[in-house]
């Protein structure tokens, strides 16, 4: 689950990750780890430098037919100003990406037996997650301290 209301007072982005073709996940940049702490669920106040809420399935019964629906939003994906890094970047979006094939097509078993090209195209699409999210992040929070290697 996620918190539907949230204080954005120290939000500095919110993004739309696309995942397949209707689905999708909100992704969020916080100020402090207060805010952080404050707006998701299930973390250790504190110790958490980025963490995925799930929305949940809705199962639908009528005439004793179970329905499972799923609604275009799968989750959220939430950083903290100054504690992310690329690690935590793919971390986060692996969750997301369990979720993503937990919830619509492909199905893991259909990945698994790189059955047409879905294999390649869940593998394609995580790494433009992974590519979209750090330089969204990197656009609003770089870190000087960071040099690159030579």
């Amino acid at each position: 689950m996620y918190k539907h209301r949230k204080d954005e007072s120290n939000l500095i982005a919110k993004w739309k990750l696309k995942a397949g073709k209707k689905h999708y996940f909100h992704v969020f940049l916080w100020a402090d780890q207060q805010s952080f702490d404050e707006n998701t669920l299930g973390n250790k106040p504190g110790q958490s430098r980025g963490c995925v809420n799930l929305a949940p399935s809705i199962i639908s019964f009528k005439n004793e037919v179970e329905r499972e629906i799923i609604r275009p939003k799968l989750g959220e994906v939430h950083f903290i100003k100054d504690k992310w890094d690329l690690e935590v970047v793919a971390h986060e979006l692996c969750h997301a990406l369990i979720q993503r094939i937990r919830m619509i097509n492909p199905s893991a078993k259909q990945i698994v037996n790189q059955d047409e090209d879905n294999e390649e195209d869940i593998c394609y699409e995580f790494g433009a997650w992974v590519d979209e999210i750090y330089h969204l992040l990197w656009s609003e929070n770089p870190n000087m301290n960071w040099t690159k290697n030579k």
